[in-house]
């Protein structure tokens, strides 16, 4: 069984940080320490997916892990589908006016890609990243494709009403 928690604190208040949380990072620095990064699902309830990555080098792992219970503000989450038997984590996250404190702890077991002690070493040297810019990126992104999809869907109801 590998272990592993982090606590840091983010200069955005809780609000922004949990509704920015819900976009994948547009992108993540790749180093040599490797880095833990999770996007949130938009609804935060029992049964919905929490999407995860660590990302070591150029090597990715990925899987998906289904929120079971939500607890005086703490989510706690089990594996739905990825590289190992068992996976447990939770999250939370904490007002502390305008800094946002965020509390991880992960827990995986039975590796089916590589050996246990190959992945403990990687996660010995990993951080979480939340990568909020990045985020934000990611929803401006979003939000201009929405408003384009929005403007051509007005532009093909104003030429169909002019035409004839």
């Amino acid at each position: 069984m590998v272990q592993y928690s982090q606590t840091s604190w983010q200069e955005y208040t809780l609000a922004n940080m949990l509704e920015t949380m819900r976009y994948a990072p547009m992108n993540v620095t790749i180093g040599k320490a490797p880095v833990v990064h999770y996007t949130l699902p938009q609804s935060i309830e029992a049964g919905e997916t929490v999407r995860y990555t660590v990302m070591v080098g150029f090597r990715k792992i990925t899987w998906t892990g289904r929120i079971s219970a939500i607890n005086n503000g703490k989510i706690m989450v089990r594996l739905d589908k990825g590289p190992f038997r068992g996976f447990n984590a939770s999250h939370m996250f904490t007002d502390e006016g305008n800094l946002t404190a965020c509390y991880d702890e992960f827990s995986f077991q039975g590796f089916n890609e590589f050996p246990e002690e190959a992945f403990a070493k990687v996660m010995d040297n990993a951080s979480v990243v939340y990568a909020i810019a990045s985020r934000k990126d990611t929803r401006e992104a979003l939000a201009a494709i929405e408003s384009k999809k929005q403007t051509q869907g007005f532009n093909a109801i104003d030429q169909s009403a002019t035409a004839g």
